[in-house]
């Protein structure tokens, strides 16, 4: 290889953008030719140029000393730090580092750029009569064709006259369009779903995402059913960075004439005809110190989600909607949040709103730590069913207290007092009126003991070295007397709900702040936990078993001396196993009370098996609200099983199920095949079987999808 290095001054150059001097390195595989009278350099073939942390590559370079301009033809690559162009023929000037290119390519993930003709300097490129291909060229890839494009590598993609479609099908006119690059967001996406129903009969529903704004989206949403209708609106998805802050949301919404067997709501009225949803999502970053957050839903009915998005639907059957803005400060946290209910079929306890100040745990003196938390909300609930309204006005305020005490590293002692007091007046629903104060307090101790033992075991198969054994036995005890006085006087709004979990002890954290029972309980447990070494860096938890009982001194009613025994069972012994079991066991009656277990087996990313059972027995009985009553529990035995197999590079197979033991019969069962094409869409194909009195997808279906694949 042949090489010729240039230093020149550059006098003729403006000041403003260059240094007094520069140098550059030419070289080339076999030949460079150098003209004194015209201070032209020619350097084939391989040709390379070094400049400015800039290099220029292509079969010739002819570069000019005097002019500092460099023209490279045949397969030109131009890279820079962070950025890589390809042409045809390229200019460059480096007195101020632009140029010129003809059939440029360029792009950085998940943007493909082409045009016949491009100028651009050290931080954007403009191409004329663009392409941009989301992700990589291919027939099925969005695409968007433009008059104008100007990229910055990084940073944003701007586009002026354009049109946007899949592949060379454009439907959609822009006139403008923008995109943040310095992350990526959601705005590109488009969905696909099509299949046959029992209730919708056959269908499909399409949604697309056309970015309008610089990291703003919107788009529609159409989902024509047979047996139904047609279902239109709008989908929008916003992604903006805002100096330190950032706004990330997304809102849908639907209409549909409903023509089909519409039946009851969950308070058994018939759905209306007429039938609209609308979801908003918003996460917003002010400062760093102060966020927004919210979550809307609205629905004309309480199935509209269900019957035609029942994807939806499963995971989140009571969707919630509030609007919280929260302040981080140093030591405290001050927020306002506000739960609302913009329909009438799911009991909401609304805050309208709640403000609160909490400060954080902090040393006071004395080895003593203090914590304080204080709320004003106004309270209300109109239950669906036709219940009595409740409403309160509500000032709360909490101090603890704690100090705790080491020994030798093994032994935390953690005395606590505390007092609570709160104040209710404009109070409805109460058995009296007329509001009511209440003052409590509290007393406890928290400890425990640290032990542990090493074993010299080592087993290759389950890639163990060494075993740790972690145990400790933990105590905790809380007095709060007479915490269920003035109940009379308080409308029940926060209030307990059922769980099979042990209670919260302590005062400052109860929640059903208006149905607050008297306490005297000592809880025991036992924690272990099991480890080996890692290959890499520290060790791995093979086995945690946690158990926990409560013994009462004081029991509300329907509550016995003992607690029902509460234990936590997690085991990853390899890799590709995993176990956990969460029980409940009656210690009265030597009997299950209750248990969710799952096992999932795994091979990297080729294959995966899970099975998983909830029970609940029958024998709870009743459970009591103090002042509401005594409600029925049922009880469940359930079955699930789920599955999935990478059977090459584009299809993979998968199966789930879920079976109701008590009465015999799959609940849900859904086979099918999911296909990746161009590496951007994932297809799935489906079968799905229903059953039951309260399934509305019908008994049979088939499910065809098309979803934009996200990494």
């Amino acid at each position: 290889m042949r090489r010729l290095a240039l230093l020149f001054a550059l006098a003729a150059a403006p000041a403003a953008t260059l240094s007094a001097e520069s140098k550059a390195d030419l070289s080339a595989d076999s030949t460079i030719t150098f003209d004194e009278a015209t201070g032209e350099a020619v350097a084939r073939p391989n040709a390379r140029l070094v400049d400015k942390s800039l290099l220029l590559t292509a079969d010739e370079i002819r570069y000019n000393q005097k002019t500092l301009v460099a023209v490279a033809t045949g397969h030109v690559v131009l890279t820079r730090i962070g950025n890589r162009l390809l042409a045809d023929r390229l200019t460059y000037n480096g007195g101020n580092g632009s140029f010129t290119a003809q059939n440029l390519r360029a792009g950085r993930f998940p943007f493909y750029i082409e045009g016949p003709t491009a100028e651009g300097t050290q931080k954007e490129v403009i191409v004329h009569d663009a392409t941009v291909v989301y992700r990589e060229p291919g027939s099925w890839q969005p695409t968007v064709k433009a008059k104008t494009v100007i990229y910055s590598p990084g940073h944003y993609l701007r586009l002026a006259t354009a049109e946007v479609g899949i592949g060379d099908y454009l439907p959609f006119p822009l006139s403008r369009l923008g995109e943040d690059l310095a992350h990526e967001s959601n705005l590109w996406n488009t969905t696909l779903e099509g299949g046959y129903r029992h209730s919708l009969g056959a269908y499909v529903d399409a949604g697309m995402h056309i970015p309008i704004a610089d990291g703003a989206s919107l788009g529609p949403d159409i989902g024509v059913y047979t047996f139904r209708g047609v279902m239109v609106g709008p989908v929008a998805n916003y992604d903006v960075q805002t100096g330190d802050g950032s706004i990330l949301g997304s809102l849908k919404a639907g209409y549909i004439y409903d023509l089909g067997r519409r039946l009851t709501d969950i308070l058994d009225n018939p759905v209306p005809p007429n039938r609209a949803f609308a979801e908003w999502h918003h996460i917003q970053q002010i400062t760093p110190d102060l966020t927004l957050n919210g979550d809307v839903n609205w629905s004309t009915d309480s199935e509209v989600i269900r019957d035609f998005h029942a994807k939806e639907f499963v995971p989140v059957q009571e969707p919630d909607n509030y609007i919280e803005a929260v302040y981080t400060g140093a030591d405290f946290v001050g927020s306002v949040f506000t739960r609302f209910q913009p329909d009438a079929f799911y009991p909401v306890q609304e805050r309208l709103p709640e403000i609160r100040f909490d400060l954080l745990p902090a040393a006071i003196g004395g080895g003593i730590y203090a914590r304080f938390d204080s709320s004003l909300a106004h309270l209300e609930e109109n239950p669906p069913d036709g219940g009595a309204h409740l409403e309160s006005d509500r000032f709360d305020a909490f101090l603890g207290l704690c100090r705790p005490f080491l020994y030798k590293g093994f032994l935390d002692l953690t005395p606590v007092v505390g007092g609570r007091f709160t104040e209710y007046w404009d109070t409805a629903g109460a058995a009296n009126s007329g509001g009511a104060g209440r003052a409590l307090g509290e007393v406890g101790l928290d400890a425990d003991l640290k032990m542990s033992a090493t074993f010299d075991y080592e087993n290759p198969l389950w890639h163990i070295d060494g075993l740790r054994h972690l145990l400790t036995p933990t105590l905790s005890y809380r007095y709060i007397p007479g915490a269920e006085k003035s109940a009379d006087w308080i409308p029940p709004i926060d209030r307990s709900t059922f769980s099979n979990y042990l209670p919260i002890m302590e005062l400052g954290d109860m929640r059903a702040l208006d149905q607050l029972q008297a306490e005297n309980v000592l809880r025991v447990g036992l924690n272990n936990t099991l480890q080996t070494r890692d290959k890499n860096y520290g060790s791995i938890d093979l086995l945690t078993f946690n158990v926990e009982e409560d013994l009462r001194f004081h029991r509300s009613l329907g509550q016995t001396d003992f607690s029902d025994v509460h234990a936590e069972i997690t085991a990853t012994p390899a890799r590709w196993l995993e176990l956990r079991v969460e029980d409940s066991v009656s210690t009265r009656r030597a009997a299950q009370r209750a248990m969710d277990a799952t096992i999932t087996f795994r091979e990297g990313e080729v294959w995966s098996a899970g099975f998983g059972v909830g029970y609940l027995s029958d024998k709870y009985g009743t459970f009591y609200l103090p002042g509401l009553g005594s409600y029925p529990i049922v009880g469940l035995d359930v079955f699930h099983v789920e599955t999935r197999a990478r059977l090459n590079e584009v299809y993979e197979a998968f199966a789930r199920g879920d079976y109701d033991a008590r009465d015999h019969f799959f609940v849900d069962q859904y086979y099918g095949i999911s296909q990746k094409v161009s590496n951007t869409w994932n297809v799935e194909y489906a079968v799905t079987f229903s059953r039951g009195p309260n399934n509305g997808q019908g008994h049979f279906g088939l499910n065809v999808s098309l979803n934009m694949m996200r990494f």
